[in-house]
């Protein structure tokens, strides 16, 4: 009776069937492997050693050099723009590469067709990734590194930053890997080669910024054009002609078509 009183009945149907237990197993790729403190020291070193760099150690350097007491000069680089510049662009593509081959990867091995011979879903198996990659990136990404960001950006300068356009600049970057961990997974369930996966995934998230000095309006209709203009929302420095609403709102509309895909496609094929 013990043992019996121990077993988990789970009583979900349909599309959510077996997500819990999807969820449990894809958090435990983050959680409970080398993987989250991988990416937090990565992506530490990348945006906030750059930006240790550019706000204490060359200012030093250049002063030490000059002659000058660091405390007297006065082009010291923008933290703000520099970090979410920088993040903007780089952390994209390491989105592309941690969730690349998620999918893939299981096909090749028989781990999907495994699981899913199991009471669970195939919804629930492309859920579970998307929610487990999401918090992971959320929480090692954004959260961590905009934190450690904020203090350096604060030793540096007199006074704190606008904490409400600080946190304006967190959700358009947390918003913006949404985007490419989204258009990932549906090329993931789309198609069969990792080849192409990676083309058009980190094609998007290392071309973007071509394709819109090429095509302008695409600013308006992707999120290309986030590593310059979050540094400006965060600043209060953006026009108000500018429509802001339009990347942003397109840009989640995009999240939602590339989920709906992944999931009508995943649910459609063989494995």
């Amino acid at each position: 009776m013990k043992a019996e009183s121990s077993l988990k009945h789970n009583q979900s149907r349909g599309w959510t069937m077996g997500l819990s237990n999807l969820l449990s197993r894809e958090n435990s790729k983050w959680w409970r492997t080398s993987r989250w403190w991988v990416q937090s020291l990565v992506w530490g070193l990348i945006t906030n050693g750059i930006l240790l760099l550019l706000l204490f150690l060359l200012p030093f350097i250049q002063a030490t050099f000059e002659g000058v007491d660091p405390a007297d000069l006065e082009e010291i680089p923008n933290g703000i723009t520099a970090f979410f510049s920088l993040a903007g662009i780089a952390m994209p593509i390491g989105v592309v590469i941690v969730v690349q081959g998620s999918i893939i990867s299981e096909r090749e091995l028989g781990t999907a067709e495994w699981v899913l011979s199991k009471p669970v879903s195939r919804s629930a198996f492309i859920l579970a990734k998307l929610f487990a990659h999401g918090l992971g990136i959320l929480l090692t990404y954004v959260f961590l590194q905009s934190g450690i960001a904020f203090g350096l950006v604060s030793l540096s300068q007199d006074g704190l930053p606008s904490l409400g356009g600080y946190l304006a600049g967190m959700g358009l970057l947390a918003l913006s890997l949404f985007f490419y961990l989204s258009l990932t997974l549906m090329m993931e369930a789309v198609a069969r080669s990792r080849g192409v996966v990676l083309g058009v995934s980190l094609g998007a998230a290392l071309g973007g910024a071509l394709l819109v000095n090429l095509f302008p309006g695409l600013a308006l209709v992707t999120p290309f054009a986030m590593p310059n203009m979050i540094p400006a929302i965060v600043q209060g420095m953006v026009p108000p002609g500018i429509p802001i609403w339009m990347p942003i709102g397109f840009t989640a509309l995009w999240c939602f078509v590339f989920i709906g895909i992944a999931l009508w496609r995943f649910n459609r094929r063989a494995l």
